[in-house]
This record gives C-alpha cells, sequence and structure tokens, in this order.
C-alpha cells in the first residue's frame, strides 16, 4: 500500500475483505494481469514490463510525496546540511548475503568524500538498523528512512546521489526519473538472485545500464571495494558536477 502510493497514476487504494469481493470489483474493468476471477490468481509478467521499458522517458515512474520533500527540506535546514547531499544505502541481511554491502568499503568512502565537502548520509538495512559497526561512526545517519519508504524516496529524490547495492529499496530510485544513482557490485559472485541469468532472462547483456535509465542512473558490475566506489563516484562527479552546483544554489 505504502508503494502504491507513490506512484502518481494511483488515483486510490481499494482493501477488501474477499477475494469474492474483489471478484465483484473488478467486473467489467480492466484488471492487470489480466483474466482475475478471484481464484486462479496470476502472477505479474515482469518479463514483459521489461521488454517493452526500451528507453528513457517511457514512463512517469514513482515520485515522492510532497509532504516527504517538506520533511527532507526541513531535516536540511535543522542539519544545515549545505553540501551536496550523497546516500549511501546499507544492505545488511541474512538472505543472499553475498549482495551485502562491503561496510568497510563504504565507511572509508563515506570519510573520505566528506571531507571533500560532500554530505554523506547513510541509510541503515531495516533489520540492523540499530546494530552498525564502529566504522560508521562520524557519518551521518538517517534511520527514519529505513521504516518509511515516503520519507526514504524523498530524501533519495533531494540527494545529488544515490549509492546501492542490489536491493529491494534500489527499485524506489530506479524506477524514479528524477533519481541519480549507481547500483555497485550489480552482478555479485555467489548470489541466489542477481546472476548473469536473471540479467538475460531480461533481455540485458552484462555490462549495460537500464534501458529506461536517465544519464544520471548507472549499474556498476564490479564490487564494492573502496577503490572501484572511488572510481565510479570520480566519474559521475566528473560528469555531473555543474547539475550539483545548480541544486546548492536552488536550495
Amino acid at each position: 500500500l505504502p508503494l502504491a502510493n507513490l506512484a502518481p497514476k494511483c488515483h486510490g487504494t481499494y482493501v477488501l475483505p474477499s477475494r469474492a469481493e474483489a471478484k465483484k470489483f473488478v467486473k467489467g474493468r480492466d484488471v492487470y494481469p489480466e483474466l482475475y476471477d478471484g481464484v486462479n490468481l496470476r502472477s505479474i509478467d515482469f518479463l514483459k514490463l521489461w521488454h517493452k521499458l526500451d528507453k528513457p522517458g517511457m514512463f512517469d515512474g514513482l515520485r515522492a510525496p510532497q509532504q516527504g520533500l517538506f520533511y527532507i527540506k526541513e531535516w536540511i535546514r535543522v542539519n544545515r546540511v549545505s553540501s551536496p547531499i550523497v546516500t549511501i544505502t546499507i544492505r545488511d541481511f541474512p538472505f543472499d548475503k553475498a549482495r551485502n554491502s562491503n561496510v568497510l568499503a563504504w565507511a572509508k568512502f563515506a570519510k573520505e568524500i566528506q571531507a571533500l565537502g560532500f554530505c554523506p548520509v547513510i541509510v541503515p538495512d531495516t533489520s540492523s538498523a540499530f546494530d552498525l559497526p564502529d566504522c560508521l561512526n562520524d557519518v551521518m545517519f538517517f534511520r527514519e528512512c529505513s521504516w518509511n519508504l515516503g520519507l526514504r524516496l524523498s530524501l533519495y529524490e533531494s540527494a545529488f546521489l544515490n549509492l546501492f547495492v542490489p536491493n529491494g529499496c534500489a527499485a524506489l530510485a530506479i524506477f524514479n526519473p528524477r533519481c541519480s544513482y549507481i547500483i555497485m557490485n550489480s552482478l555479485p559472485k555467489g548470489s541466489n538472485t542477481a546472476t548473469e541469468e536473471s540479467y538475460q532472462k531480461i533481455g540485458y547483456s552484462i555490462g549495460d545500464n537500464y534501458r529506461f535509465a536517465t544519464h544520471s542512473q548507472r549499474l556498476c558490475y564490479e564490487p564494492d571495494s573502496y577503490e572501484n566506489i572511488q572510481k565510479e563516484f570520480n566519474r559521475f562527479w566528473n560528469d555531473h558536477k555543474v547539475d550539483a552546483q545548480t541544486e546548492l544554489t536552488r536550495q
């Protein structure tokens, strides 16, 4: 439900008491997935979705709520943030550990860009938001975003750059044309889900960005080592430093 409300095309949601009521509700309406009859449930055809999204600007995607953007502006004001915000979303979860963040590398990178005048902001994993290693001390945290999708997306949309490893939260930025992102370690060794076969299934070759991605949305297939993170960040900064200066002037 919170995710549905982040889609501009969504004009409301219904919570129905039973499948029988759902069957009555959809009668005579266009429904996706097709042929929903309340008994034979059908999953979404993700392959068809990925194949249709073959260039930028095809969809409105997700959008941060206005109230959430207001909260982020207040957070920026109260914390006296006057530098380009770079979010780092940490993945630290027992399932498919190959996709977890290299926390030591991210901590070293965060402190480096902080010394260079950026404002790194850590968004911790929801499951371990209160159990973070000491190496992340002295870096700003935004734990509230771990439990609120609207606030999380508002932070991502307000940031100069968002940095991820493969995880579900990255989808908020992937499907929001207003978010800039780099997803490191997009082909993690030993992963159960982020595999070469999974990219081939949706029609992508290793090394490609998503076809609907904007010029400020990138995939990196190298591991999230400090050197690789630094290299990708520097490349992004060289391409977009003017955008950062413009955003700071607007704020």
